[in-house]
């Protein structure tokens, strides 16, 4: 190896090869004729539907997050904050998991402010507050889709637990910034310090209960309206299937796409609609381009995030 060149960590390798490698393995066996023939035949109305629904999500979505940095008294303007917003969902094509945006937007807020400890807690609150809102939705889906839900209800309960198991971790504790003195940091790094001015940057989120379950009500509409942006973009592909089975599929998938070992989600996303709504009778063909659908929309959208983050340099 060259004098002075870094080696690459092997996560920036594997997650590609682990992309590429889910990929294959669902493109397989799949009928291509069919899924060039769905993409072909996709009606421009629906589509155009599904972006509209995306930049209503988004906007939701920067509401949801306003209100969690006004708890803190950080005062952000909605227009700069939306377009935070892109810049974050652009590097989330290129950052592993649908988390990698998140890192951005806590970069861009805290340069913007300089209260980096305000901006890690905003995101993460609307992180745990949000997943609290997709638990909720699939138990909704669980509850309605009864008949082909059953072989899923585990996953679902699964999720409930754990979301519902950390959410209490950072709610049921009244004096949070006591949680720091309890663990044993080393002073001269100052981490004591700086783990003190997050969970009470996390309390501040959390204190007022109206504040927080006006965003538990914004995080339900937020992923309703990802669940309707799916339902159009199978009705674009000629695909109709029952709402309430979206209602149940829809928020397994995105907490899947979390998992830190693919490139946005790749491989991953694919495989999971293959199997979830191959159980409703759609065939892997139809079910890929659903997901690459979505993708490719949402793709569309953050470019203007990159183009924000280019012109700003």
């Amino acid at each position: 190896m060259a004098p002075g060149r870094k080696k690459l960590p092997w996560t920036r390798i594997l997650r590609p090869v682990v992309s590429a490698g889910l990929l294959f393995l669902v493109l397989k066996g799949t009928n291509l004729s069919e899924f060039l023939n769905l993409a072909g035949k996709a009606n421009f109305l629906f589509l155009v539907v599904a972006m509209v629904l995306i930049l209503t999500a988004l906007m939701v979505s920067v509401v949801r997050w306003q209100r969690l940095l006004a708890a803190q008294n950080v005062r952000v303007s909605l227009a700069r904050l939306f377009g935070f917003y892109l810049v974050g969902i652009f590097f989330n094509n290129l950052l592993p998991t649908s988390i990698g945006g998140d890192i951005v937007r806590i970069h861009e807020v805290s340069r913007y402010t300089g209260k980096p400890s305000a901006s890690v807690a905003s995101v993460v609150s609307e992180r745990l507050i949000s997943a609290l809102a997709l638990s909720i939705t699939a138990a909704l889906g669980l509850a309605l889709s009864y008949r082909v839900a059953g072989r899923f209800s585990a996953v679902v309960i699964a999720l409930l637990a754990i979301v519902l198991a950390v959410i209490l971790l950072f709610a049921v504790e009244k004096r949070r910034s006591s949680v720091s003195k309890r663990i044993w940091l080393p002073r001269r790094f100052a981490l004591r310090q700086r783990l003190d001015d997050l969970v009470t940057s996390m309390g501040a989120c959390l204190q007022d209960r109206w504040n927080v379950a006006l965003v538990i009500v914004l995080s339900l509409l937020f992923h309703f309206i990802i669940v309707t942006i799916t339902y159009f973009i199978f009705l674009a592909l000629g695909l109709h299937i029952p709402f309430v089975y979206f209602l149940l599929f829809i928020p397994i998938i995105s907490a899947l796409q979390i998992l830190p070992i693919s490139i946005s989600g790749f491989g991953v996303r694919e495989g999971a609609y293959v199997y979830f709504f191959g159980a409703v009778g759609v065939s892997s063909a139809q079910a890929i381009a659903a997901s690459l659908t979505f993708w490719a929309l949402a793709a569309l959208v953050s470019l203007a995030g990159g183009l924000i983050f280019a012109l700003r340099k």
